[in-house]
């Protein structure tokens, strides 16, 4: 007798994706409700400080000759606090080529879309809601990821001398005898054996997600010899499945 179940190696790679996808969700989650309103109320706290001056982006982010923090580093700093990633790439964008250093217009948009950035904070109410339709959909994947893994688990295939039952083959049992024809065409690449039976019944045997799926084969191809195709007939074959 030959019997195939859950492969264990492909069951902890998809049990592996949808412990990733909870750990995201769980991420996104933490960074809508509590990580990313906390950056925005530390900028709030030093927004005064940034407001009351008239330095321009280049003058904030620059540094002393050893290398020391920059001056928009150091208002967070004397605060306790680190300067938000996001605030310094906000800014980063916003400084001036060479050649447009000197350009009144374009120091006032500068100037304009760096005020626009302190006042209204590092992360918007969109950027907020974005972190919880991601959560609900990696939650989504996850799930799916672990009710498909449940779901296999409980599948099986039999093979023996009277044959084919279990689970994965329905709610009964297949003589040899019904079976009309066989799909070999992805069985030597991958492992895939596609069945067709008398009655109409499809069933596709997957050797990377069920282990002992060979054996079965092994078994189909010992009782019905007339149904191991030549890769010549392959192709024939497979269009009738």
């Amino acid at each position: 007798m030959a019997e195939a179940k859950l492969n264990r190696e492909y069951a902890l790679r998809i049990a592996g994706v949808g412990a990733m996808m909870a750990g995201m969700c769980v991420w996104s989650l933490y960074d809508g409700a509590k990580g990313w309103p906390e950056k925005n109320r530390i900028l709030a706290e030093v927004r005064p400080a940034l407001l009351s001056t008239n330095l321009t982006v280049e003058a904030w982010m620059g540094r002393d000759a050893d290398e020391g923090p920059s001056r928009i580093e150091e208002v967070f700093r004397t605060r306790g606090y680190a300067m938000p990633a996001k605030l310094v790439k906000k800014l980063g964008e916003l400084k001036l080529p060479d050649k447009a250093a000197n350009d009144p217009e374009a120091r006032e948009r500068q100037t304009k879309r760096m005020r626009e950035i302190f006042e209204g904070g590092v992360y918007s109410e969109h950027d907020l809601k974005g972190q919880f339709v991601m959560a609900a959909i990696t939650l989504g994947f996850s799930v799916l990821a672990f009710v498909s893994l449940g779901l296999k688990a409980r599948r099986r295939y039999v093979a023996d001398d009277t044959g084919l039952s279990g689970s994965g083959f329905g709610a009964r049992s297949h003589a040899y005898a019904e079976l009309a024809g066989i799909d070999w065409s992805k069985w030597d690449d991958k492992g895939i054996v596609a069945l067709r039976f008398k009655t109409g019944e499809k069933f596709v045997l997957d050797g990377w997600h069920f282990a002992g799926v060979t054996g079965i084969v092994d078994e189909i191809r010992r009782q019905r010899p007339d149904l191991c195709l030549t890769a010549g007939r392959a192709e024939e074959e497979r269009k009738t499945v």
